[in-house]
């Protein structure tokens, strides 16, 4: 009876483990013969709605499939909320990922793919998105600041 006990602790304990096993590092795609490639539609990019299309192909060219990808897309200055996206539908290695540019300067979108071999590989894009920011109470948030005080705001 005891065996019995401490067998299925065993087996509780590495199932355990095993399921709070730390996921892999991400790699670089260029690493391990895998290349990445993203464009953008529309192109060049905008502020608003646009499409991420992101090849992923092998070393030998061919495309990968069934990755689970995760977009992460960043201005180059702190402060601004990052777009987050994935898609996990790839055809003929091209994954289509909807994506919405907030505000126009310089952005850097980092892929990471959980490829169907278990590796996870990750590559960096820059963009430059043409527009401003996407506000629709901008023009207010302007004519706030350029009222003048009135006594009680001024401390007078």
């Amino acid at each position: 009876m005891i065996s019995r006990l401490s067998t299925t602790i065993l087996l509780a304990v590495m199932l355990t483990l095993a399921a709070c096993r730390a996921p892999r590092p991400a790699q670089p795609a260029s690493d391990i013969g895998v290349t990445m490639s993203l464009s953008v539609a529309p192109n060049p990019p905008q502020v608003g709605n646009a499409t991420l299309v992101l090849t992923i192909m092998d070393e030998d060219g061919q495309p990968i499939n069934d990755a689970q990808v995760n977009i992460r897309g960043d201005m180059n200055h702190a402060g601004m909320q990052p777009v987050l996206r994935d898609s996990s539908t790839g055809r003929e290695g091209d994954y289509t990922i909807p994506f919405e540019w907030t505000m126009g300067g310089d952005w850097f979108i980092v892929v990471t793919a959980d490829l169907p071999d278990g590796l996870t590989v990750e590559e960096e894009f820059e963009f430059t998105v043409d527009g401003e920011m996407m506000m629709d109470n901008i023009d207010m948030a302007t004519e706030e600041m350029d009222m003048p005080m009135t006594e009680e705001a001024s401390g007078s």
